[in-house]
């Protein structure tokens, strides 16, 4: 199975009151192509999609705008990490999981596993968000 990986876009981040937000769509954009040149299977979106727990509604807007394009792609698993808020990211991901975009869900205990087949056989894909020690004890 072919998988692309990206972590860590911090969309919305700004740098000493710079807004990055025209590059980070510059490099999305590359990633889009890169996407649909290679083809993968799988598109994995591990953690901190967003800077911070309440993100900008530019920040929103443009991973909106480039979830939108890759989940044509390939399927689309995306975990929250200790930026995001689980519950916003999360947000809507039953119905995303029609277009192939699966979101973990805030943990609760329990694992979320997705499975995918390939010409080789089913893969799981276990969907843990950042979780705080304190909260799975």
């Amino acid at each position: 199975m072919k998988l692309m990986h990206l972590s860590d876009l911090h969309l919305g981040k700004r740098i000493d009151g710079f807004p990055m937000l025209g590059d980070q769509r510059f490099v999305l954009e590359q990633v889009v192509s890169m996407a649909r040149e290679e083809r993968p299977d799988a598109i994995l979106l591990c953690g901190d999609i967003y800077d911070k727990t309440v993100p900008s509604a530019e920040a929103v807007e443009l991973f909106d705008e480039f979830l939108s394009q890759i989940a044509g792609i390939a399927a689309v698993y995306i975990i929250s990490g200790n930026h995001d808020s689980a519950e916003r990211l999360a947000f809507g991901g039953r119905l995303l999981e029609k277009a192939q975009v699966y979101v973990s869900p805030v943990y609760n205990g329990k694992l979320t596993t997705v499975e995918q087949n390939d010409e080789f056989g089913t893969v799981q894909f276990h969907l843990l968000p950042f979780v705080k020690p304190a909260h799975v004890r």
